[in-house]
């Protein structure tokens, strides 16, 4: 039993997992407290993660050759999403983002990659949409709402991690994400389940309401991650980036809550009926 204890914790997957707890354990409060604080630090700090994010993209679209294009590129979208969260007059920021584009377009041309252009532009959405559902959420929403969902992620991935590693058994997607396992998928719904049950009572009622949605949360952070899973492996990517130790890339470990918040904030759009 002893040496088997010892076999797990001197394992390269076990240190990495060391590494992942202690970049969490540094990086939730940080986000949390940016969180409650809200406003204009909170739009920059969106405004932030998602240059970063189009910068991991960019740069596995058009290679790292071009590095200054790539950092002006992430700014530059950065900027976009950061006048949304400013309530900035729409005319600013559609001539900014048409600028934007027009100076994009012409640089694509000079150096001869503008077959990737409308690539890069439909995988941006998939980044610049749910960074400023984001911010519409934090102004529209109670605070506990974000707070339900990022830890309905959390507990998401969590679970799937550690149900993942214990059951092991049939693999998920295995052309896509090789290490991902059905026993996984159900360990990670059910962590969330039991978390959405947890928030309820903040509400003491709806108890059923947010039990379902904290269920289809897991499914569509679930779907995110494939999603992310197909980009990286079409580029021949194990992860965008190593800006976070233990994470990989801000894609990495930013695409469930992506496709999470941009589920929940489109169900809030759409039905009237839901008031939290």
């Amino acid at each position: 039993m002893k040496s088997r204890l010892k076999l797990i914790m001197d394992s390269e997957s076990f240190r990495n997992f060391l590494v992942r707890s202690m970049s969490t354990a540094v990086i939730i409060p940080i986000a949390g407290y940016i969180l409650v604080i809200g406003g204009d630090y909170f739009a920059l700090f969106i405004s932030i993660l998602g240059a970063v994010m189009i910068w991991e993209m960019a740069r596995a679209i058009f290679g790292a050759a071009h590095s200054r294009f790539l950092v002006i590129l992430s700014i530059a979208f950065g900027v976009v999403i950061l006048l949304t969260g400013l309530k900035i007059g729409v005319l600013l920021l559609s001539a900014v983002s048409l600028l934007f584009l027009i100076s994009f377009a012409v640089y694509c041309c000079i150096i001869k990659q503008e077959d990737k252009i409308t690539k890069f532009l439909i995988c941006s959405l998939f980044i610049v949409i749910p960074c400023i559902l984001f911010l519409w959420l934090r102004e529209s929403r109670e605070l506990i709402i974000l707070f339900w969902i990022l830890s309905c992620v959390i507990a998401t991935d969590v679970g799937a991690y550690v149900v993942g590693k214990i059951i092991g058994g049939v693999k998920l997607a295995p052309k896509i994400s090789p290490n991902k396992t059905w026993s996984g998928l159900f360990g990670g719904i059910t962590a969330s389940a039991f978390t959405g049950l947890g928030f309820s009572v903040f509400w003491m009622e709806k108890h059923f309401k947010f039990v379902c949605l904290s269920l289809l949360i897991a499914i569509v952070a679930q779907i995110g991650d494939l999603l992310e899973s197909r980009f990286k492996r079409k580029y021949s990517l194990k992860e965008t980036s190593n800006i976070i130790p233990g994470h990989g890339g801000m894609m990495d470990r930013l695409d469930g809550h992506m496709a999470a918040v941009t589920f929940i904030a489109l169900i809030s759009f759409t039905t009237s009926q839901m008031k939290f």
